[in-house]
C-alpha cells in the first residue's frame, strides 16, 4: 500500500514536471526535490479543499455535468502556487490549462503504470 502510494506521488509529480515543460505560463523553481514537494502540496490540497468545495458544490457539478471539476482543479493548482515559492503560473487562464493537461497526463500514466490483475480479479 505505501509503495503504491509513493508511486502515486511520484507519478504525480512527473505529470506535473511534463506540464510545465510544455506551458510557458507555469514554471517550476527548483530541482526534483521541488517537483515532489509541488506534487505532494497539490495532492494535500486537492484532497483537503478540493474534496470539501466538490461536496459543497455537488448540484452545481451534477448540473454542469462534472465540469466545474475543472475549475475547482484549476482552484487547487492556484492555491498550491500561493502557498509556494517553487511553483509559478502566470494567471488563472494558465492554471486551467495546466489543470487540465495534469490530469490527462497524470491519467495516461496512472494507465501505464498500473498494478496488474491477479489471477482471481482476471477469472472474476
Amino acid at each position: 500500500m505505501l509503495v503504491r502510494l509513493l508511486l502515486r506521488w511520484l507519478l504525480l509529480a512527473v505529470a506535473i514536471g511534463l506540464v510545465a515543460a510544455l506551458l510557458p505560463g507555469m514554471e517550476i523553481n527548483g530541482g526534483f526535490g521541488s517537483l515532489l514537494w509541488i506534487a505532494l502540496l497539490f495532492a494535500v490540497v486537492n484532497v483537503t479543499i478540493g474534496t470539501l468545495l466538490r461536496i459543497l458544490t455537488l448540484p452545481l457539478l451534477l448540473i454542469t455535468l462534472g465540469l466545474l471539476t475543472i475549475v475547482i482543479n484549476a482552484g487547487m493548482l492556484w492555491l498550491t502556487d500561493r502557498w509556494s515559492d517553487s511553483l509559478t503560473v502566470d494567471n488563472f487562464w494558465w492554471d486551467l490549462l495546466a489543470a487540465v493537461l495534469i490530469t490527462v497526463v497524470s491519467a495516461i500514466l496512472h494507465f501505464l503504470f498500473r498494478e496488474p490483475l491477479s489471477p482471481k480479479e482476471r477469472a472474476a
